[in-house]
């Protein structure tokens, strides 16, 4: 780099991970360029416009306890937001329970007996628990653990096999220390009965929502990236190698349109899939051990069937979770119940449900027609809606949206990232770039702590901690990089 020129810091993939680094890499005086594989921005926080219609790819909600993040959210967003309340339920049995679980639902839903079983066999849980404790190291174990085996069979079991297409026994605890940390029977009353201030993360009543639907966000991020010039988010740009083969400054080539480029950097944020870039994309290449390991780690894919409704509202749920055995969607939200702007107008609504699958499975290789007949089929049989009212339905495909936690694989997330970590001017960001079960909030965590720490402000193992404790998750971030900046230059929001 010649004295004077700014560092040049290249993001693989403009989802909000990848965003946020170049957002505030842009605004601290930084050249940066996004190079995005899709045509679209946002990743897995995609958002599709069809006929007035706007589909995101799954429901996502932003919600984080680290104020100093949200303070960020909401300057970034501002004018852009909407409050939902989280109303949310669990089909099961053809029986639908609130969630989060309130006393009287359960007992007029599920019966007396029922009820009384539940707490019964947790009793009994908890109590063997003391007794002769085991070693947790399957989701199984972990449910049970924390709710006793009837509630985890009526309630985990069914859906957690439906989402990751294998036995609960096959899974690591990890995904369920990191999704219902400081959940159980006791919190779930607790919180039914006594409404405290300090919810367990999973049950919190209201979050916040683009009103244009989740992709904002991202849009909003390409905005004050490219207001800073020399700045670019470039879509279409497949990338094939990262070339560290000089550390001090790495090489990247993609394909754009049928020719390759090349494009060296003095940084290299990466938020695409960790394995991908291990067993495929390094230069020098990594140990074959560490290659290994990279291809034995799976993902789980997912297929949002959009329907676009002709009638005003389907249901008043913000999210519908499906375990009953004999549907097969896992999940379904109403967008029009988030934002009314996600509908033409208010005498319409859609729904998206979620099938899971893995590619190249028997679900992934269905048509869309097939689908769609598929999840009207399935709504048809909950009595949600007729088939005269369907208007028309499409699907999008996300095959690496969920990293698979089966046992055994810490082991060899371990290998790979003790391979990667100490690389010179690599840095690692996001779900599918950290092989972690992110949620957006702390995708856009990871990626400012990056830019911080590209920055000099952090320590490079201060981004891994992100998502690993809720301690963690609560404390706030460095303030120079939250903060407006010196100039309190940001870019002026599009007209909506």
């Amino acid at each position: 780099m010649k004295t004077g020129e700014r560092q040049h810091v290249v993001v693989l993939g403009a989802g909000p991970g990848g965003l946020s680094c170049a957002h505030e890499l842009a605004e601290a005086g930084y050249r940066v360029t996004v190079l995005e594989r899709n045509d679209w921005l946002g990743g897995l926080s995609l958002t599709t416009v069809k006929d007035g219609f706007r589909f995101d790819l799954g429901g996502h909600r932003w919600f984080t306890r680290n104020e100093a993040l949200n303070d960020w959210f909401r300057r970034l967003m501002e004018g852009r937001l909407v409050s939902v309340e989280r109303t949310s339920r669990i089909l099961f049995n053809g029986k639908y329970f609130d969630y989060p679980i309130s006393i009287g639902n359960v007992l007029k839903t599920a019966g007396v007996w029922t009820s009384a079983r539940c707490v019964f066999d947790y009793l009994c849980e908890w109590i063997r628990g003391r007794v002769a404790p085991r070693e947790i190291r399957t989701m199984k174990d972990a449910f049970t653990a924390q709710f006793g085996p009837k509630l985890y069979d009526m309630f985990f079991r069914r859906y957690s096999e439906k989402v990751w297409g294998r036995p609960c026994s096959e899974m690591s605890s990890d995904w369920v220390s990191q999704r219902s940390k400081g959940l159980s029977i006791w919190t779930t009353i607790a919180n039914a009965l006594l409404k405290p201030k300090n919810k367990a993360q999973s049950l919190i009543e209201l979050f916040l929502y683009p009103r244009l639907g989740y992709a904002d966000i991202c849009e909003r991020l390409t905005e004050v990236v490219e207001s800073h010039p020399g700045n670019r988010v470039r879509l279409e740009c497949d990338v094939r190698k990262v070339d560290l083969t000089t550390p001090s400054r790495p090489k990247v080539s993609f394909v754009h349109k049928g020719q390759t480029e090349t494009v060296e950097a003095d940084w290299v944020v990466s938020t695409i899939a960790l394995t991908n870039l291990l067993a495929y994309g390094l230069e020098p290449k990594p140990p074959q051990d560490v290659i290994d390991a990279a291809k034995s780690l799976e993902f789980r894919s997912v297929i949002c069937v959009n329907l676009m409704l002709d009638m005003p509202q389907m249901t008043r749920d913000t999210w519908i979770y499906c375990h009953d055995e004999g549907l097969g969607f896992a999940r379904l939200h109403e967008p029009k119940n988030w934002s009314p702007a996600m509908v033409p107008d208010a005498s319409k609504t859609s729904v998206v449900l979620e099938y899971f699958c893995t590619h190249g499975d028997a679900i992934w290789n269905k048509s869309d027609d097939e689908l769609v007949e598929w999840a009207v089929s399935d709504l048809a049989k909950l009595n949600l809606i007729t088939r005269e009212k369907v208007i028309g339905g499409f699907c999008v495909r996300a095959r690496e949206a969920y990293p698979v936690y089966s046992t055994g694989y810490e082991s060899r997330l371990a290998k790979m990232k003790d391979y990667v970590f100490p690389l010179e001017r690599l840095a690692i960001v996001g779900r599918g770039g950290t092989f972690r079960y992110n949620n957006a909030d702390h995708s856009v965590e990871m990626g400012l702590l990056t830019a911080q720490m590209i920055r000099g402000l952090v320590d490079k193992a201060d981004i891994m901690r992100v998502n690993t404790d809720l301690e963690y998750q609560e404390k706030n971030l460095v303030q120079g990089v939250l903060e407006p900046t010196p100039s309190g230059k940001r870019a002026a929001a599009a007209p909506r």
